[in-house]
């Protein structure tokens, strides 16, 4: 049986449910700017997105050109470092392995602030998603569904996992 998400692996955040099994989570905004609007209704999916990260199509490719800009900044910046300020004096160990650290901490910096971003942005995705009372395992629409008389949980008959619906 295949699995209800539809989302490549790289898209899928792990998220804990009701009852404490982990399972993954959609990102609506990810299917909205992969025009994915099988699972969920267009208009929803676009409401979700505009509530997680306001036009999102926008900021996708300021996020590119930023990207871009800084590639071209950094090569650039130490092509004309080393073209017209370095003067080589024979291969210090010293000098390489400060170059080496300093490369790495240029580099680690956005890396870091990305997966920051990514796990804060992660967690806002199961509230957005609950409010507009999907599930955000497979994005089945949960509204009308019974809540459990014990703990208060709507379980979704699609995949089974148990949410808390405000």
């Amino acid at each position: 049986m295949a699995e209800p998400n539809a989302q490549p692996k790289r898209y899928q955040r792990m998220i804990t449910d009701a009852h404490g099994r982990r399972v993954t989570q959609l990102d609506p905004v990810k299917l909205h700017l992969l025009n994915l609007p099988s699972i969920i209704p267009a208009t929803t999916l676009r409401a979700m997105s505009d509530e997680l990260v306001p036009d999102a199509r926008r900021q996708r490719l300021g996020q590119i050109l930023s990207m871009l800009a800084s590639v071209l900044l950094i090569v650039g910046g130490t092509v004309i470092y080393f073209r017209y300020f370095s003067t080589w004096k024979g291969f210090d160990p010293v000098n390489t392995s400060i170059y080496l650290l300093q490369a790495l901490i240029i580099l680690a910096g956005p890396v870091i602030a990305y997966f920051v971003y990514r796990s804060k942005y992660a967690s806002k995705i199961a509230t957005v998603m609950l409010k507009h009372q999907h599930c955000p395992h497979c994005g089945y629409d949960l509204r009308g569904l019974p809540m459990a008389e014990d703990d208060g949980a709507t379980v979704c008959p699609e995949c089974g996992c148990a949410w808390q619906l405000s």
